[in-house]
C-alpha cells in the first residue's frame, strides 16, 4: 500500500495527451484547421504543403504549438484552450498557410517544393567589438550557488542565435523591387545597426522563453517577437533593407537630424517638466535683448 503524499509534496504534472508534435499534428492540429486552399499565390489565399515536416520553419512552429497545447489544456482557467487557438494556432497558421509569402508559397497540396532560407555571409570577425571576438562565447562566471538557478546560454553570442536558429527557421518568398507588400533581404545582415539590434533583441527574448516554465513562451517567441520583428526587417517597400537585395548589400545611414539650438527645450539652468517638452522654445531665450534681466 502506497503512502500518502505529504500535503507540501508538489502535485505531479499530468502527462502529456500526444507523446510528440508529429502525432499533436496529425491527431489534433490538422485536424481541426480548415481553410480554403486556393494555391495561386494570390494576396490573402491559403497553400498547404503535405510535406509540411520537411519545412523548417513549418516544422519548428507546430512543435511550440505542441507545447502549447499540452500547457493550455490543463490550466484551470476556462478560457485557456479558446485563447490558444485564437492567439497561437490561428496566428501560426496565418503565416504557415499565406500563399503569397510563406513558407509553403512554392508548394501545393499535390507537390512540395524545398525552399532554402534565409541566405548570409559570415559575420567578419570582430565586426561587433572584441567581447563578441570569440564566436563560442560562453556565459561570464557566475557567483556560486547562483549556478544552478540561472541555465547555460543555447548560444553564446547573438551572431550565432542568428545564423543558427533564426535565419534556418525564417523562409519566405523574396521579390524585393520597392514593392508593397513583398519582401527582400540582406545577406551581409550584420551591416546595418538598426537590424543587427533587434536581431540581439531577439536573441535574449530567445534565451527567456527557452527555458521558461511556461509552455505558451516559445509559441509567443513567433508571435509576439519574431513575426512582428521580421515583417519590419524584410519589408521590401520601406524597411531598412528595401535598397538590398539577398546578393548585393547597399550601405545606408539611419534618420539625418540637424543640432539642436541652444535653449531649444528651456533656459539654460532650468528643469522643464517632460510633458512640456516639444511645445516651441521660449523666444526669449533666442533673442539676448529680450530677455529679462
Amino acid at each position: 500500500m502506497n503512502a500518502p503524499a505529504s500535503p507540501s509534496s508538489p502535485t505531479p504534472a499530468p502527462p502529456p495527451k500526444f507523446a510528440d508534435f508529429v502525432t499533436f499534428a496529425e491527431k489534433w492540429l490538422l485536424p481541426v484547421v480548415s481553410v480554403r486552399l486556393a494555391e495561386n499565390r494570390r494576396e490573402g489565399t491559403n497553400t498547404w504543403c503535405t510535406q509540411w515536416w520537411s519545412h523548417r520553419a513549418v516544422a519548428v512552429r507546430i512543435a511550440h504549438l505542441h507545447r502549447g497545447f499540452e500547457a493550455a489544456r490543463v490550466r484551470k482557467d476556462g478560457g485557456a484552450v479558446n485563447l490558444y487557438l485564437l492567439n497561437h494556432v490561428d496566428a501560426h497558421f496565418r503565416r504557415i498557410l499565406d500563399a503569397v509569402n510563406g513558407p509553403l508559397h512554392a508548394c501545393t497540396r499535390a507537390h512540395h517544393v524545398a525552399l532554402a532560407s534565409l541566405p548570409f555571409d559570415p559575420v567578419p570577425l570582430g565586426w561587433f567589438g572584441p567581447e563578441l571576438s570569440s564566436r563560442s562565447k560562453a556565459r561570464p562566471a557566475e557567483p556560486e550557488g547562483e549556478q544552478e538557478k540561472t541555465p547555460p546560454l543555447r548560444f553564446g553570442t547573438f551572431i550565432d542565435f542568428v545564423e543558427q536558429w533564426l535565419l534556418p527557421v525564417t523562409s519566405v518568398r523574396l521579390v524585393g523591387k520597392n514593392r508593397e507588400q513583398t519582401y527582400t533581404w540582406c545577406r551581409q545582415w550584420w551591416r546595418h545597426r538598426g537590424v543587427s539590434l533587434r536581431f540581439a533583441a531577439l536573441h535574449a527574448v530567445f534565451e527567456a522563453s527557452r527555458v521558461s516554465k511556461d509552455g505558451l513562451a516559445m509559441s509567443s517567441l513567433f508571435i509576439s517577437h519574431i513575426d512582428p520583428e521580421m515583417q519590419y526587417v524584410l519589408d521590401a517597400a520601406n524597411g531598412p533593407l528595401h535598397r538590398c537585395t539577398p546578393d548585393v548589400h547597399v550601405e545606408m545611414t539611419g534618420l539625418p537630424y540637424a543640432e539642436v539650438p541652444q535653449a531649444w527645450f528651456g533656459l539654460p539652468g532650468t528643469d522643464t517638466p517632460v510633458e512640456d517638452l516639444g511645445f516651441g522654445p521660449d523666444f526669449r531665450a533666442l533673442n539676448p535683448r529680450l530677455r529679462r534681466s
